[in-house]
């Protein structure tokens, strides 16, 4: 039984009804103000993603930091004084996504889901979060969905410019933010209500691959896989995908059609949310809903 069948045969036995309901010039700062930089990431160690066609190169300019997310989203992230359940979830999260990194030299992945309000955007940021800080690996969080774009909300960067812009004018930097020395955001910026030029350009695969030569990990936070098209045009430029599902919510022929859209081969696995019981003696909460769980199958 693949993983992906395992997933969602524990959502039925769960839940009783499944389908009820950085280069330093090419980069500008999209945070204001003016703080000192931070020290250098450190130093990677994994081998660099060889390339039949080097991709122009897309500068990373000035970075600064973040001091803080928004207080709203704290309780929910994978934080030092967030639910030490929780950030044990993610480890283990991160650990596989680790070993398969180093076994098949992954270094773009894909946070999507099936529909919307799965809960893919905390589960891309807490991913973020945990192996840029428990595992010390230089990560690229990208905000891709370009129709509505969430992850400025984290550390209100609404108003910022960022890979919507970048991606309709090539002589444009594309801005970053520096949440630590080991975790950069490039923001989504303003909406675009049609991206799919953009999505399919080669600007876009420029910059996910520079970011893979330049970071431990690209990680995508991409629209659900519905009605458009953006979350197949993003599965083309990126080593693996997390398809996010919520028990109980998500209908079992959406998360079908979305195997099938993005192609069962490239799925590395499923993370559950909103799981009432678990065989397993382990989970945390999410959303806000303390007596929910969510978990990687």
């Amino acid at each position: 039984m693949s993983r992906i069948e395992e997933a969602l045969r524990r959502a039925d036995r769960v839940s009783g009804a499944y389908d009820v309901a950085a280069h330093q010039d090419a980069f500008v700062t999209a945070w204001p103000g003016d703080v000192d930089a931070p020290p250098s990431p450190l130093p990677r160690d994994l081998p660099a993603v060889e390339h039949t066609t080097p991709a122009p190169r897309i500068a990373l300019a000035e970075r600064r930091p973040v001091r803080h997310f928004s207080s709203k989203w704290r309780e929910l992230l994978a934080m030092p004084d967030g639910s030490p359940a929780m950030v044990e979830q993610f480890r283990r999260l991160a650990a596989a996504l680790h070993s398969a990194q180093s076994a098949n030299g992954i270094r773009r992945l894909m946070v999507t889901s099936a529909s919307a309000a799965d809960g893919k955007t905390l589960t891309a940021v807490n991913l973020a979060l945990v192996l840029s800080e428990s595992y010390r690996r230089r990560v690229f969080l990208v905000d891709a969905d370009l129709r509505r774009p969430s992850l400025g909300s984290f550390i209100d960067l609404a108003d910022a410019q960022g890979l919507s812009e970048g991606l309709r004018d090539d002589s444009r930097k594309l801005a970053v933010v520096e949440v630590s020395p080991t975790l950069t955001l490039l923001p989504a910026g303003q909406p675009d209500l049609d991206p799919i030029v953009g999505l399919s350009s080669p600007r876009l695969r420029n910059v996910l691959e520079e970011g893979a030569r330049r970071f431990d990990w690209v990680l995508v936070d991409a629209p659900p896989v519905g009605a458009v098209a953006d979350a197949s045009l993003l599965a083309e430029h990126v080593d693996g995908i997390l398809l996010v599902v919520r028990v109980g919510q998500t209908q079992h022929d959406d998360v079908q059609r979305a195997i099938d859209t993005l192609g069962r081969d490239k799925i590395l696995g499923v993370v559950l949310n909103g799981v009432d019981r678990m065989p397993e003696p382990y989970g945390y909460p999410y959303g806000g809903e303390p007596a929910k769980a969510s978990r990687w199958a």
